[in-house]
């Protein structure tokens, strides 16, 4: 069976608002990649300060509302890290729960799409529960490893999930680490899917050997990053040579970071540019020596379920410093195509930079070898038929059952 014909509605809390957005944009992706099997995608994602529904991509995209105005923020930052840091968003969290589970209900009502695709299943697989009993559509969770963490840190998560698996038709991970988690909870089967670039790569840039190299960050500006520890161990490395250091994206400790860096006399080696446009994304990546992705295990117990940026990095050839947590041993392979060091280490990071750094010759074999790594283990031709294997497996599934209970 394929999904011809089929109409899929992805739930998910993170979806760009524009086709240059980069919040979400694997997801957006995916659906792009999956358009021409000939399947119908609706998005579900909850409204961003009462934005409104859309059309990106031929594709209906659902907001729906949860809060007021200035609340309907819970998911920009992290749900997590703006939970932790202001309590009082717990009561935006029901809200976002209750009224998107309504919401929800309503859309597949009106739809009546054939499967759901839940990405995140908590809270969103609570939210879908409803439709998916009452209105007899199968379920498909695709996990991240965020939600994964919580469980293992509250039990209640933990039953929560457990209760639900058994309703799904379908499960995947989006890595080994995050598969390891589902083990934890469920012995059912996991597909195992990654994603994969969500920009066009560009060829590295080719600057003058008297020019500063240049390191690059790219990621949300939060505890897990990591970033805190790199820019530790930037004055290690200034003491040996110069560098200069890049840093892509926003977040909540974006003001804190700043004041590190002022702290630390980085000012002047450091640039913050904030969100920038695909094609300036690719612009840096293409620009850089040394990608650095210094991501934690942080205080929620929530680190890196895969590291898209990793992914993105390599595709330009360049090397990769990365911690050795989470889902970033799915990506890199230490010593081939970057180099893995403790988290929390700023010695071992600034050690790291300095061998790729002291060693052109070495970090360019790297960047190459991971070029041809990750076209042959996440290239889009690889990745969309597993999509497709695991939609038409939940669909046929569906199906069988309904048929085995007409003919009882």
């Amino acid at each position: 069976m394929n999904i011809e014909g089929k109409h899929i509605l992805v739930v998910t809390s993170v979806y760009p608002m524009t086709a240059d957005g980069n919040h979400g944009a694997f997801v957006r992706e995916a659906i792009l990649r999956l358009q021409p099997t000939g399947a119908k995608f609706t998005v579900f994602a909850p409204a961003y300060e009462a934005s409104k529904s859309y059309m990106l991509d031929g594709v209906k995209v659902y907001r729906f509302r949860y809060c007021l105005k200035r609340f309907e923020n819970l998911v920009r930052d992290g749900a997590p890290t703006k939970l932790q840091k202001q309590p009082l968003y717990l009561l935006a969290a029901a809200l976002y729960i209750f009224l998107g589970t309504l919401q929800l209900f309503w859309v597949c009502h009106k739809q009546k799409p054939d499967l759901l695709q839940i990405h995140w299943p908590f809270p969103h697989g609570l939210m879908a529960l409803p439709a998916s009993i009452l209105l007899g559509i199968p379920m498909v969770f695709s996990f991240h490893g965020a939600e994964l963490m919580l469980a293992n840190k509250f039990g209640f998560v933990a039953n929560i999930l457990r209760w639900l698996l058994p309703f799904t038709k379908g499960v995947t991970a989006n890595s080994s680490f995050t598969c390891k988690l589902i083990r934890k909870l469920d012995d059912r089967p996991v597909t195992i899917i990654p994603y994969g670039l969500t920009i066009e790569a560009k060829p590295p840039q080719e600057r003058p050997p008297t020019e500063v190299p240049r390191l690059l960050f790219v990621g949300r500006l939060d505890e897990r990053k990591g970033l805190r520890y790199l820019l530790e161990a930037l004055p290690l490395v200034l003491a040996k040579q110069p560098v200069h250091l890049r840093i892509v994206g926003k977040g909540i400790l974006e003001q804190e970071i700043k004041s590190q860096c002022n702290t630390l006399g980085l000012d002047n080696f450091v640039d913050f540019l904030g969100f920038v446009s695909k094609e300036e994304l690719a612009n840096q990546y293409a620009g850089c020596d040394i990608f650095v992705l210094p991501a934690i295990v942080d205080s929620k117990g929530d680190t890196e379920g895969l590291g898209i940026v990793m992914i993105e990095a390599l595709a330009h050839q360049k090397p990769v410093i990365a911690s050795a947590v989470g889902g970033i041993v799915d990506v890199i392979q230490s010593s081939i195509t970057g180099l893995l060091v403790p988290e929390k280490d700023p010695k071992a990071l600034a050690q790291a930079i300095l061998t790729l750094l002291s060693d052109p010759i070495l970090a360019k074999e790297m960047g190459q070898k991971g070029l041809a790594d990750i076209q042959a283990r996440f290239s889009w031709s690889r990745i969309i038929p597993m999509w497709e294997q695991v939609f038409a497996t939940a669909l046929d599934g569906c199906l069988k059952n309904s048929t085995s209970e007409t003919l009882a």
